[in-house]
């Protein structure tokens, strides 16, 4: 469904990966097309600037970075069906080395007086998954100002919101959730395929944007570690069956819409926004019969309304978050019998609130982060809905800097206050030189109250990770 210390709350997280646990679906996009896209755009931009202007420009950068990990803790047998073999696929995590991944990122920019065109994308090999080796591209959109007025047109990246790495109203573009580890929610953002238009003032902004094609979130594949746990094959000794969810076809009644509105005051950073679409994770239909269940999945219609803010005290900076989500699908619980014999549990539609509330500090090399979310759904019956009614997290962030911030000590978490299932991301940080930096640490997630939270499903894959990254 659409949808603690330098925090990446991503898919880590519980409220996320709840979600994700109850509504997931595939998608797959069409490198071959994009990439000519892309290469004729950049091509017929930088061609035909000479020809306009004189004032133009040409630049090449990007980075090639290696992350690796391995495995903590040994695979608990209990729950691999005690003799070592999964009675839930992979999600026990049974193999030592959890990621052997390289990306090269290139980005190119070329602009011409008002006019200008970017393009990135990744070439990326895993040695452990090989449904994650792949070349993308990952924006290619030009843009044109005059004044204070702006278009953007192609493949773009949106990003709202004043929190830290948590999707509250920021939920334009959806998120890729193949990686466990490794990758923050900058790195997640999918791009989608809009035109966007911009009203700009020294105190106000003013955009809006149109999505004609859908674009849902990246799930794992079958060769992925986190697959078993988003489709299990099994539930309470039923075999299930996860078909592809239905299509979201191009038309006018499935594009997607966004408005913001966003004020820079001289006590506060304020913005309101609006956006309708499709949610970007699948809910699914589960059907029983004799032959076990059958999940068939869509994206539904949803809506949001968004407020945020940020004001700085002092040495401190408040952010706040608030969307109301309207005509969410959450799966459901109750069965009804069809006249063939079989039976059907549909989702349930219903609204949502999602909030936060966080508090920023930074001196002397020192940087704090706290952020307590919630997420709620309204008019809740527990008899219909599988989650729980509220799942609220809090989040902590500490971070120092040293040797003239070129080693940088962090420590995150998150924690779910619901059955107290947390993850600890410790950290090290150390720049070799501007172009160079070396970062190792670990992720360790705790079951809290119950093995089967979140987290306490997540604890086979604690591991220690490194991860090297050149910049040009």
């Amino acid at each position: 469904m659409k949808k603690v210390c330098s925090l990446k709350f991503n898919s880590r997280t519980k409220y996320r990966f709840g979600r994700l646990l109850n509504s997931c679906a595939s998608a797959h996009s069409s490198i071959q097309k994009n990439t000519i896209f892309a290469a004729a755009l950049f091509c017929l931009c930088t061609l035909c600037a000479p020809v306009f202007s004189q004032d133009t420009g040409f630049s090449v950068s990007g980075f090639v970075d290696t992350f690796h990990s391995v495995q903590l803790f040994k695979p608990d047998k209990i729950s691999s069906g005690g003799g070592g073999q999964p009675v839930n696929d992979a999600d026990n995590w049974d193999r030592q080395i959890l990621d052997s991944r390289t990306r090269v990122r290139m980005e190119l920019s070329a602009y011409a007086d008002d006019c200008s065109v970017f393009i990135s994308g990744n070439a990326s090999y895993d040695g452990t998954c090989k449904s994650r080796t792949e070349i993308e591209l990952k924006e290619a959109y030009a843009d044109w100002t005059y004044g204070s007025f702006g278009i953007r047109a192609g493949r773009q990246i949106i990003v709202w919101g004043k929190a830290d790495g948590v999707q509250i109203v920021d939920i334009v573009c959806p998120l890729d959730n193949t990686s466990l580890t490794g990758s923050d929610i900058t790195d997640q953002r999918l791009p989608v395929n809009a035109l966007s238009f911009n009203l700009r003032s020294d105190m106000l902004s003013f955009d809006m944007t149109a999505i004609p094609v859908f674009t849902p979130a990246k799930m794992p594949q079958k060769d992925n570690p986190l697959y078993g746990v988003l489709f299990p094959s099994y539930s309470s000794g039923n075999k299930m069956t996860w078909n592809e969810p239905e299509e979201v076809r191009f038309s006018l009644k499935n594009t997607e819409y966004a408005i913001r509105l966003s004020a820079w005051l001289p006590f506060a950073d304020l913005a309101a926004s609006f956006f309708t679409g499709n949610d970007d994770i699948a809910v699914y239909d589960m059907k029983s019969d004799a032959s076990g269940i059958t999940l068939s999945g869509s994206y539904e219609r949803i809506y949001m309304s968004g407020l945020e803010c940020a004001i700085p005290l002092s040495d401190f900076v408040l952010r706040g978050e608030c969307a109301f989500i309207g005509g969410r699908r959450f799966s459901g619980k109750k069965w009804e019998v069809l006249p063939d014999g079989s039976m059907l549990c549909s989702p349930v539609k219903k609204n949502q609130i999602r909030a936060l509330l966080g508090l920023d500090w930074n001196r002397g090399g020192w940087t704090f982060t706290a952020q307590y979310i919630e997420d709620i759904i309204l008019a809740y019956d527990e008899d219909e809905i599988s989650r729980k009614q509220r799942i609220p997290a809090a989040t902590l962030s500490i971070e120092k800097s040293f040797i003239h911030d070129t080693l940088t000590l962090n420590f995150s978490g998150v924690v779910d206050i619901n059955d107290y299932d947390c993850a600890l991301y410790p950290s090290v940080k150390y720049s070799v030189n501007d172009s160079i930096n070396v970062k190792c640490g670990a992720y360790v997630y705790t079951s809290g109250r119950e093995d089967s939270s979140a987290y306490g499903r997540m604890k086979d894959a604690s591991c220690a990770w490194i991860k090297m990254v050149y910049s040009y």
